[in-house]
Protein backbone atom coordinates (compact mmCIF):
# COMPACT_ATOMS: atom_id res chain seq x y z
CA UNK A 1 0.00 0.00 0.00
CA UNK A 2 1.27 3.82 -1.04
CA UNK A 3 2.43 5.56 2.14
CA UNK A 4 0.16 8.23 1.49
CA UNK A 5 -2.72 5.39 1.06
CA UNK A 6 -1.42 4.24 4.91
CA UNK A 7 -1.84 7.46 6.35
CA UNK A 8 -5.37 8.03 4.97
CA UNK A 9 -6.41 5.18 6.79
CA UNK A 10 -4.52 5.32 9.98
CA UNK A 11 -5.95 8.83 10.27
CA UNK A 12 -9.65 7.45 9.45
CA UNK A 13 -9.20 5.05 12.59
CA UNK A 14 -7.26 7.53 14.20
CA UNK A 15 -10.55 10.23 14.08
CA UNK A 16 -12.73 7.06 14.31
CA UNK A 17 -11.39 6.86 17.97
CA UNK A 18 -11.59 10.41 18.72
CA UNK A 19 -7.57 11.22 18.54
CA UNK A 20 -5.38 13.23 15.66
CA UNK A 21 -2.45 11.68 13.51
CA UNK A 22 0.21 13.45 13.35
CA UNK A 23 2.49 13.09 9.91
CA UNK A 24 6.21 14.25 9.65
CA UNK A 25 6.35 17.41 7.32
CA UNK A 26 9.90 16.07 6.18
CA UNK A 27 9.76 15.16 2.50
CA UNK A 28 13.51 13.52 2.00
CA UNK A 29 14.25 10.41 2.80
CA UNK A 30 16.90 10.24 5.71
CA UNK A 31 16.07 13.77 6.99
CA UNK A 32 15.00 14.22 10.56
CA UNK A 33 11.98 12.48 11.23
CA UNK A 34 10.66 11.65 7.52
CA UNK A 35 8.17 8.47 7.81
CA UNK A 36 7.51 9.13 11.05
CA UNK A 37 4.20 9.36 13.06
CA UNK A 38 2.70 10.39 16.24
CA UNK A 39 -0.73 10.70 18.30
CA UNK A 40 -2.74 13.20 19.78
CA UNK A 41 -5.86 13.95 21.10
CA UNK A 42 -7.77 16.90 19.89
CA UNK A 43 -6.58 19.14 22.69
CA UNK A 44 -3.23 18.56 21.70
CA UNK A 45 -2.27 16.70 24.02
CA UNK A 46 0.65 14.08 23.32
CA UNK A 47 -0.17 10.08 23.11
CA UNK A 48 2.38 8.41 21.14
CA UNK A 49 5.31 9.28 19.32
CA UNK A 50 6.01 12.73 19.55
CA UNK A 51 9.50 14.01 21.34
CA UNK A 52 11.74 16.81 21.55
CA UNK A 53 12.94 16.21 19.18
CA UNK A 54 10.01 15.31 16.52
CA UNK A 55 7.86 12.03 15.52
CA UNK A 56 9.03 8.68 16.84
CA UNK A 57 6.69 6.07 16.17
CA UNK A 58 6.68 4.27 12.57
CA UNK A 59 3.49 3.33 11.04
CA UNK A 60 3.37 -0.36 12.61
CA UNK A 61 3.11 1.33 16.24
CA UNK A 62 0.74 3.81 15.78
CA UNK A 63 -1.49 0.36 13.93
CA UNK A 64 -0.91 -1.59 17.06
CA UNK A 65 -1.74 1.03 19.53
CA UNK A 66 -5.10 1.99 17.57
CA UNK A 67 -6.53 -2.08 17.86
CA UNK A 68 -5.75 -1.73 21.38
CA UNK A 69 -7.89 0.77 21.45
CA UNK A 70 -10.76 -0.80 19.65
CA UNK A 71 -10.13 -3.57 21.96
CA UNK A 72 -10.77 -1.29 25.21
CA UNK A 73 -13.37 1.18 23.68
CA UNK A 74 -15.77 -2.04 22.97
CA UNK A 75 -14.77 -3.60 26.93
CA UNK A 76 -15.73 0.07 28.42
CA UNK A 77 -18.92 0.42 25.82
CA UNK A 78 -19.90 -3.21 27.28
CA UNK A 79 -19.30 -2.50 30.85
CA UNK A 80 -20.98 0.88 31.16
CA UNK A 81 -24.29 -0.07 29.32
CA UNK A 82 -27.09 0.61 31.91
CA UNK A 83 -29.91 -1.63 33.50
CA UNK A 84 -33.02 -1.50 32.14
CA UNK A 85 -35.21 0.44 35.10
CA UNK A 86 -38.10 -1.76 36.25
CA UNK A 87 -41.67 -0.97 34.55
CA UNK A 88 -43.49 1.43 36.31
CA UNK A 89 -46.39 1.48 34.72
CA UNK A 90 -49.95 0.45 36.40
CA UNK A 91 -51.51 -2.82 34.93
CA UNK A 92 -54.67 -2.23 33.04
CA UNK A 93 -57.01 -2.87 35.04
CA UNK A 94 -55.50 -2.00 38.42
CA UNK A 95 -57.66 0.02 40.56
CA UNK A 96 -56.32 2.63 43.11
CA UNK A 97 -57.12 2.37 46.62
CA UNK A 98 -59.38 5.15 46.54
CA UNK A 99 -61.38 3.67 43.60
CA UNK A 100 -61.51 0.54 46.12
CA UNK A 101 -62.62 3.21 48.79
CA UNK A 102 -65.41 4.25 46.96
CA UNK A 103 -66.40 0.34 45.43
CA UNK A 104 -67.34 -0.65 48.97
CA UNK A 105 -69.50 2.54 49.91
CA UNK A 106 -72.50 1.12 52.06
CA UNK A 107 -75.86 1.82 49.74
CA UNK A 108 -79.21 3.55 50.82
CA UNK A 109 -81.33 1.41 53.36
CA UNK A 110 -84.02 -0.29 51.41
CA UNK A 111 -87.38 0.92 51.80
CA UNK A 112 -85.95 4.76 52.19
CA UNK A 113 -87.15 5.19 48.19
CA UNK A 114 -90.49 3.78 49.16
CA UNK A 115 -91.30 6.10 52.31
CA UNK A 116 -90.25 9.28 50.35
CA UNK A 117 -93.05 8.46 47.97
CA UNK A 118 -95.82 8.21 50.66
CA UNK A 119 -94.34 11.25 52.14
CA UNK A 120 -94.53 13.10 48.19
CA UNK A 121 -98.48 12.67 48.42
CA UNK A 122 -99.50 13.93 51.81
CA UNK A 123 -100.27 17.89 52.11
CA UNK A 124 -97.83 20.68 52.07
CA UNK A 125 -99.58 20.71 56.05
CA UNK A 126 -98.58 16.88 56.68
CA UNK A 127 -95.20 17.61 55.79
CA UNK A 128 -94.54 20.43 57.88
CA UNK A 129 -95.74 18.04 60.95
CA UNK A 130 -93.98 15.54 60.03
CA UNK A 131 -90.68 17.59 59.80
CA UNK A 132 -91.51 19.54 63.44
CA UNK A 133 -92.72 16.31 65.19
CA UNK A 134 -89.66 14.38 66.38
CA UNK A 135 -91.87 11.57 66.91
CA UNK A 136 -92.99 11.72 63.72
CA UNK A 137 -89.54 11.26 61.65
CA UNK A 138 -89.52 7.90 60.01
CA UNK A 139 -86.21 6.11 60.08
CA UNK A 140 -84.22 5.93 56.71
CA UNK A 141 -86.44 8.68 54.85
CA UNK A 142 -84.01 11.28 52.58
CA UNK A 143 -85.54 15.02 53.33
CA UNK A 144 -82.82 16.05 50.65
CA UNK A 145 -81.49 14.67 47.82
CA UNK A 146 -78.63 12.45 48.44
CA UNK A 147 -75.96 11.66 46.15
CA UNK A 148 -75.39 8.25 44.31
CA UNK A 149 -71.81 6.65 44.66
CA UNK A 150 -70.81 4.93 42.16
CA UNK A 151 -67.54 3.67 40.90
CA UNK A 152 -65.93 5.67 38.43
CA UNK A 153 -65.37 4.17 34.65
CA UNK A 154 -61.79 3.01 34.96
CA UNK A 155 -59.69 5.28 32.13
CA UNK A 156 -57.67 2.64 29.64
CA UNK A 157 -54.04 4.19 28.92
CA UNK A 158 -53.27 3.89 25.38
CA UNK A 159 -50.78 1.29 24.02
CA UNK A 160 -47.72 2.78 23.13
CA UNK A 161 -47.17 2.60 19.45
CA UNK A 162 -44.28 1.01 18.73
CA UNK A 163 -41.71 3.20 16.41
CA UNK A 164 -41.12 3.33 12.58
CA UNK A 165 -38.58 1.38 11.27
CA UNK A 166 -35.76 3.52 10.22
CA UNK A 167 -35.54 4.16 6.27
CA UNK A 168 -32.93 1.64 4.12
CA UNK A 169 -30.25 3.13 2.19
CA UNK A 170 -27.88 1.77 0.29
CA UNK A 171 -24.47 3.39 -0.65
CA UNK A 172 -20.99 3.11 -1.28
CA UNK A 173 -18.83 1.47 1.47
CA UNK A 174 -16.07 3.69 2.91
CA UNK A 175 -12.98 2.90 4.44
CA UNK A 176 -14.32 4.64 7.29
CA UNK A 177 -16.91 1.22 7.94
CA UNK A 178 -14.47 -0.98 8.56
CA UNK A 179 -15.13 -0.81 12.44
CA UNK A 180 -18.61 -1.40 11.52
CA UNK A 181 -17.92 -4.40 9.50
CA UNK A 182 -16.36 -6.19 11.90
CA UNK A 183 -19.35 -7.49 13.64
CA UNK A 184 -21.10 -8.64 10.89
CA UNK A 185 -17.46 -10.64 9.52
CA UNK A 186 -17.58 -12.43 12.94
CA UNK A 187 -20.76 -14.19 11.77
CA UNK A 188 -19.48 -15.95 9.08
CA UNK A 189 -17.58 -19.23 10.54
CA UNK A 190 -13.72 -19.16 10.49
CA UNK A 191 -13.10 -15.57 9.62
CA UNK A 192 -11.34 -13.24 11.83
CA UNK A 193 -10.41 -10.23 10.78
CA UNK A 194 -9.83 -5.97 12.32
CA UNK A 195 -10.95 -2.79 11.15
CA UNK A 196 -7.44 -1.76 9.81
CA UNK A 197 -7.18 -5.41 7.67
CA UNK A 198 -11.01 -4.40 6.24
CA UNK A 199 -9.50 -1.24 5.22
CA UNK A 200 -6.59 -2.28 3.62
CA UNK A 201 -8.25 -5.10 1.87
CA UNK A 202 -11.07 -2.53 0.28
CA UNK A 203 -8.55 -0.10 -1.23
CA UNK A 204 -6.83 -3.42 -2.89
CA UNK A 205 -10.57 -4.56 -4.06
CA UNK A 206 -10.58 -0.76 -5.55
CA UNK A 207 -7.46 -1.31 -6.91
CA UNK A 208 -8.81 -3.95 -8.97
CA UNK A 209 -12.25 -2.33 -10.80
CA UNK A 210 -14.00 -3.91 -7.58
CA UNK A 211 -16.20 -1.65 -5.23
CA UNK A 212 -18.47 -2.23 -2.12
CA UNK A 213 -22.27 -1.26 -1.30
CA UNK A 214 -23.60 -1.18 2.63
CA UNK A 215 -26.93 -1.11 4.16
CA UNK A 216 -27.94 1.17 6.82
CA UNK A 217 -31.25 0.92 8.68
CA UNK A 218 -30.26 2.95 12.17
CA UNK A 219 -26.52 1.42 11.30
CA UNK A 220 -24.60 -0.90 8.87
CA UNK A 221 -27.10 -3.96 8.71
CA UNK A 222 -25.59 -5.48 5.66
CA UNK A 223 -23.03 -5.34 3.09
CA UNK A 224 -22.00 -6.55 -0.86
CA UNK A 225 -18.92 -6.84 -2.83
CA UNK A 226 -17.77 -7.47 -5.61
CA UNK A 227 -14.56 -7.41 -8.20
CA UNK A 228 -14.16 -7.60 -12.09
CA UNK A 229 -12.56 -10.93 -13.48
CA UNK A 230 -10.57 -10.53 -17.08
CA UNK A 231 -11.09 -14.08 -18.75
CA UNK A 232 -9.78 -15.00 -22.20
CA UNK A 233 -13.14 -16.67 -22.94
CA UNK A 234 -15.55 -14.57 -21.77
CA UNK A 235 -13.78 -10.93 -21.43
CA UNK A 236 -14.89 -9.09 -18.33
CA UNK A 237 -16.64 -10.72 -15.61
CA UNK A 238 -18.53 -9.50 -13.00
CA UNK A 239 -17.82 -11.54 -9.68
CA UNK A 240 -19.72 -11.07 -5.90
CA UNK A 241 -17.40 -12.24 -3.88
CA UNK A 242 -19.41 -11.79 -0.67
CA UNK A 243 -22.97 -10.93 0.03
CA UNK A 244 -23.46 -10.67 3.69
CA UNK A 245 -26.93 -9.54 6.06
CA UNK A 246 -27.13 -9.04 9.89
CA UNK A 247 -28.54 -12.27 10.98
CA UNK A 248 -31.39 -10.06 13.05
CA UNK A 249 -32.12 -7.69 9.47
CA UNK A 250 -32.72 -11.16 7.17
CA UNK A 251 -35.99 -11.37 4.98
CA UNK A 252 -36.41 -8.51 4.96
CA UNK A 253 -35.28 -7.56 0.80
CA UNK A 254 -31.77 -5.89 2.40
CA UNK A 255 -29.73 -8.45 0.58
CA UNK A 256 -31.75 -8.05 -3.36
CA UNK A 257 -31.15 -4.31 -2.70
CA UNK A 258 -27.19 -4.61 -1.97
CA UNK A 259 -27.14 -7.00 -5.36
CA UNK A 260 -29.05 -4.65 -7.40
CA UNK A 261 -26.57 -2.12 -6.50
CA UNK A 262 -23.32 -4.16 -7.56
CA UNK A 263 -25.08 -5.21 -10.62
CA UNK A 264 -25.39 -1.45 -11.62
CA UNK A 265 -21.74 -1.05 -10.72
CA UNK A 266 -20.69 -3.90 -12.88
CA UNK A 267 -22.45 -3.49 -15.73
CA UNK A 268 -20.90 0.13 -15.76
CA UNK A 269 -17.96 -1.02 -15.81
CA UNK A 270 -18.63 -3.54 -19.02
CA UNK A 271 -19.41 -6.57 -17.27
CA UNK A 272 -22.08 -8.78 -19.48
CA UNK A 273 -22.08 -11.38 -17.20
CA UNK A 274 -21.83 -11.91 -13.55
CA UNK A 275 -21.79 -14.77 -11.38
CA UNK A 276 -21.75 -15.10 -7.42
CA UNK A 277 -19.91 -16.91 -4.87
CA UNK A 278 -22.22 -19.05 -2.43
CA UNK A 279 -20.56 -21.09 0.46
CA UNK A 280 -21.63 -24.40 0.68
CA UNK A 281 -22.17 -24.58 4.38
CA UNK A 282 -25.17 -22.09 3.84
CA UNK A 283 -27.87 -23.64 2.28
CA UNK A 284 -30.24 -20.50 2.36
CA UNK A 285 -27.97 -18.62 0.38
CA UNK A 286 -28.07 -20.85 -2.83
CA UNK A 287 -32.42 -20.65 -2.92
CA UNK A 288 -31.38 -16.68 -2.48
CA UNK A 289 -29.56 -16.94 -5.97
CA UNK A 290 -31.93 -19.14 -8.02
CA UNK A 291 -34.59 -17.23 -6.94
CA UNK A 292 -32.63 -14.30 -9.00
CA UNK A 293 -32.40 -16.67 -11.94
CA UNK A 294 -28.50 -17.58 -10.97
CA UNK A 295 -27.86 -21.07 -12.74
CA UNK A 296 -24.93 -23.17 -11.59
CA UNK A 297 -22.40 -23.30 -13.77
CA UNK A 298 -19.63 -24.96 -12.55
CA UNK A 299 -17.79 -26.11 -9.02
CA UNK A 300 -15.55 -23.98 -7.70
CA UNK A 301 -11.93 -25.48 -5.97
CA UNK A 302 -10.11 -23.11 -3.64
CA UNK A 303 -6.89 -24.02 -0.93
CA UNK A 304 -4.52 -21.84 0.44
CA UNK A 305 -1.10 -20.79 -1.20
CA UNK A 306 2.21 -19.81 0.92
CA UNK A 307 2.87 -16.29 0.85
CA UNK A 308 6.62 -15.71 -1.07
CA UNK A 309 8.60 -13.62 1.54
Amino acid sequence: MADETISDKLRDMAEHRGLKLVKSRKRKAGTGDYGKFGLTDLEGKPLLGIGDGGLTAAAEDIEAYLRKGATSTWKASAESMPARPASTKKARGEETDEEVSLAILPRARRGAGKVHSENSKLGSTSNKAVRSSPKGKVAGARTEAEPVLRRPATKRKSEPQPKPEPKLIIRTGRASDAAALVPLLSQLAGIQIDELAIARNLDTVRKASGGMAVAERGGIVGFCSWGVLSTVQHGAIGRISLLLVDEDHRRRGIATALLEAAMTALRKAGCRKVEAMSDIEIANAHGFFRTLQFEQTSYRFARDIDILG
